[in-house]
């Protein structure tokens, strides 16, 4: 098989020839290539040749064309500030508050913000790779976006919060409005981003993380708004031979069942679960995707570390019956050392069980 078709078998709950190697690694590729983050965020041909050197060094089965989260909301109206080598930062939300919710207005991904930025480079990579490889062009999740919008990420929290407490219907439903309106956003950018020739359509939510809420929040302001997501773009993925990818940062164990009934095709899982929990959880239904830590395995650890975690994650999922794809738990360090993440490529492509 090639890399390509290793990668969507598996995430078709498939068996492929060999384990697929997928580490999230974006900014890594940028570390790698000596492209300061700035530049290469902002510079389609840049964050292409990042990948295409980090694929020859690495040998990996999906190449990613990722930095950072503002690109959608940047298309909103959000201000960043850039430093020069490390990610952005919200600077300004698109609005003030919630009373303001009706001023948003749907950006276009062709032409808005930085979304074009990465559009052509998935369209780049496609180009270069052609059926090769498998590219995963990024999405940033709906209620990480919705949160940038309306007063910024603390502010968001804090209004989610207050409508909780105060059980008033008027401040909730302004709530399930911004979801409702990051929802359009993504849907717009992901169903540009299979067009441009990605083998991915993702929402990272990383604000959906059980560090920063509830459960039962999830359940009524983050899980709907995933399942519209998923829903949407349904049809086209399947066009395209595609695949939908799902990623919350952190220990996901209490609400991995309801993940599994977005509509993803594939839950990439986060250090902080094990591999096996998750596949319990969600009963095989959905393909599997993780789990190294990216700082205590990948970027502090040896080859021989990372040879035997990922060894641990490939036979506690039973890999070789299918559906696992073994990656980082969230995004790599930049700094990671090459040799840890050519160990994990070696693992997963000659693991024999």
């Amino acid at each position: 098989m090639k890399p390509r078709e290793r990668f969507l078998a598996a995430a078709k709950l498939g068996k492929p020839d060999l384990i697929p190697a997928a580490p999230y690694n974006g900014n890594f590729g940028a570390a790698l290539a000596g492209i300061p983050i700035s530049l290469y965020n902002s510079d389609a041909g840049r964050m292409a040749e990042a990948h295409i050197r980090t694929w020859e060094t690495l040998g990996h089965d999906v190449v990613v064309a990722q930095s950072d989260q503002y690109y959608i909301a940047e298309g909103y109206g959000c201000a960043i500030e850039q430093p020069f080598d490390t990610t952005p930062h919200l600077v300004k939300p698109a609005v003030e508050s919630l009373d303001q919710v009706d001023r948003l207005k749907l950006p276009d991904p062709y032409t808005d913000g930085r979304m074009p930025v990465y559009l052509d480079a998935v369209h780049k990579l496609r180009t270069h790779f052609g059926d090769e490889v498998a590219i995963r062009g990024p999405g940033t999740g709906p209620f990480s976006i919705a949160s940038y919008l309306c007063g910024g990420t603390q502010q968001f929290l804090m209004d989610i919060a207050q409508a909780e407490t105060d059980e008033d219907p008027e401040a909730q439903e302004k709530l399930f409005r911004v979801m409702d309106i990051a929802s359009d956003g993504l849907i717009s950018f992901l169903k540009a981003v299979l067009e441009a020739g990605s083998d991915v359509a993702q929402a990272g939510d990383s604000l959906a993380s059980l560090s920063m809420i509830s459960p039962t929040i999830y359940e009524k302001y983050v899980f709907p708004y995933e399942r519209k997501v998923f829903t949407a773009i349904e049809a086209l993925a399947r066009e395209k031979d595609a695949v939908t990818v799902l990623h919350i940062c952190g220990d996901t164990r209490r609400i991995l069942p309801l993940m599994a009934q977005t509509g993803a095709d594939v839950l990439e899982i986060d250090a902080l679960v094990e591999m096996a929990e998750a596949k319990a959880l969600t009963a095989g239904s959905v393909a599997l995707m993780g789990n190294l830590d990216p700082t205590t395995v990948l970027l502090q650890g040896t080859p021989e570390e990372v040879r035997s975690r990922a060894d641990h994650c490939l036979r506690s999922t039973q890999a070789l019956d299918g559906g696992i794809i073994l990656g980082s738990g969230c995004e790599v360090a930049p700094r990671t050392p090459v040799a840890n993440l050519k160990a994990l490529v070696e693992v997963a492509h000659t693991f024999c069980g």
